[in-house]
């Protein structure tokens, strides 16, 4: 099997997106917490910085991805 066939029937697995999307949150969460702490807990929703927001929960959606794939990989 080749290895674009490989990572796409890894790539339609539903546990690996549902593992990466757990991950993603709670990472997201505590990282935007830590980033723009101050403006989530006063709902100052003006002044929080969307492209953090939305990368806090990118990045880690893509690395616990990326690791479930190669670990798949090497089995």
């Amino acid at each position: 099997m080749g290895k674009f066939t490989l990572v796409s029937h890894i790539l339609c697995n539903r546990n690996i997106f549902y593992k990466a999307s757990k991950i993603a949150l709670v990472v997201g969460i505590i990282l935007n917490l830590i980033n723009q702490g101050e403006y989530l807990l006063h709902l100052d929703f003006a002044n929080i910085n969307l492209y953090k927001l939305g990368f806090t929960f990118m990045v880690p959606f893509c690395v616990s991805t990326y690791t479930a794939i190669t670990m798949k990989m090497k089995y």
